[in-house]
């Protein structure tokens, strides 16, 4: 069974998107029809460019339902309404006829279609393809999976009752850094629709009673610090399968508050929870496959990474992308240091996710780059030279660990 969204005085022209699809609607339209269950996030601005941009998120059953909202023109937002008003049932009713309602199904495609042009338009300009852009390429379609881990439990702990967010709507821990907003339109924006994502401290990632190598080893290795998250997001009495889930569904709800808001406060949330995972080592052997599970989720999301506006996820460029190179380069090589045998599925999707990285985005294989090495001058002196960043990755020198006994 199928949905239908109502969308009532809608102003033409306006930017509408549904998880994957979007598009500026036109005097006629009414709202779209046979939608999936499941999750849904249904999102407006005032155009298409980077203005800020509202959305709710949906749960849509298995039953069809029909959900009638209208625009709000003072807050720019489109208001649910309650399905016993009397405007709601007469709505529900008159789209009972399917006119001025768009088929969920032909947005894709059409959104498809769009993308193929596009592509082969560039194909033809630059008279090459990489196997990246001709095998597995990302699909309008991907929604079910790119949501998989997304629960009501999480969107009922991370949004405000009515399931709404914005393109400034903010965790406490990054209001003072919003770009483009001064300190008080972010306080604002905290107070309108604040997100209660998961709070990371990247400096603390060890328990308040840790002293000397304890305290040393939790910084190196972060395994206990995503041990942590993951039972602080699971209810009493659950199994910590529920709250493993939940956070990897974190992970997913960030990218595609990224993806359809361009969301600041998400995208550091992203990288955030990247950084707790690309850091754990003992985890690898005693939950492999959860990281595996990670991994996926990821991979799918660096094939949408470029359906992003604004440069927001910019992994060609060198320097706006060398936090994630270098740990990922961290995190590739702790997972093929296992013996042979050992990891074996997580290595699999390490090297899937590193030749995507390699095709799509022309990232080097740290393997292939000699990082160290003595260089002999002229004088016949030999000196040792390095790039820039080895000490930090291979923690020497400034860098290395100092462990404080007490």
């Amino acid at each position: 069974m199928t949905s239908t969204l109502v969308i009532l005085s809608l102003p033409p022209k306006t930017f509408v998107g549904l998880d994957l699809v979007s598009f500026n609607s036109s005097p006629n339209f009414l709202g779209i029809t046979k939608i999936p269950s499941g999750v849904h996030f249904l999102y407006t601005g005032t155009d298409a460019s980077l203005s800020i941009r509202t959305g709710r998120w949906l749960n849509l059953r298995a039953d069809a339902e029909t959900h009638v909202l209208r625009w709000n023109g003072d807050l720019e937002t489109l208001d649910l309404i309650e399905p016993n008003d009397p405007i709601a049932q007469r709505a529900a009713t008159s789209a009972s006829n399917a006119r001025g309602l768009v088929d969920y199904a032909a947005l894709q495609n059409a959104t498809a279609d769009l993308v193929a042009r596009q592509a082969e338009s560039e194909h033809t300009e630059h008279e090459e393809s990489t196997d990246a852009d001709q095998e597995d390429p990302a699909e309008s379609t991907d929604w079910p999976s790119l949501t998989a881990h997304v629960s009501t439990s999480l969107l009922n702990r991370v949004l405000s009752s009515d399931w709404l967010a914005s393109s400034v709507s903010s965790a406490p821990d990054d209001t003072e850094t919003i770009p483009g907003l001064s300190h008080l339109e972010a306080s604002d924006a905290l107070d309108q629709l604040p997100l209660s994502l998961l709070s990371i401290n990247l400096k603390q990632t060890w328990a308040g009673g840790d002293i000397g190598r304890a305290r040393t080893d939790r910084a190196r290795d972060r395994s206990w610090y995503l041990g942590h998250l993951i039972e602080s997001v699971t209810p009493a009495g659950k199994d910590n399968a529920v709250g493993a889930r939940e956070v990897i569904g974190e992970l997913q709800f960030c990218f595609i508050m990224v993806l359809t808001l361009a969301n600041y406060s998400c995208l550091e949330q992203w990288k955030r929870l990247l950084s707790v995972v690309f850091t754990c080592r003992k985890a690898l052997d005693e939950v492999d496959v959860y990281f595996v599970e990670v991994l996926k989720a990821l991979r799918l999301q660096i094939r949408h990474v470029e359906d992003v506006e604004g440069g927001l996820f910019d992994l060609r460029d060198e320097n706006a992308s060398s936090w994630f190179r270098s740990l990922w380069a961290r995190f590739r090589a702790t997972v093929d240091d296992a013996d042979k045998g050992q990891r074996e599925e997580l290595k699999k999707e390490v090297a899937d996710l590193q030749k995507l990285f390699e095709e799509k985005y022309g990232w080097q294989s740290e393997r292939d780059l000699l990082r160290r090495g003595m260089l002999e001058l002229e004088d016949g002196e030999r000196v040792e030279v390095t790039m820039p960043g080895v000490d930090e990755d291979e923690e020497t020198g400034e860098y290395a660990p100092l462990v404080v006994e007490t």
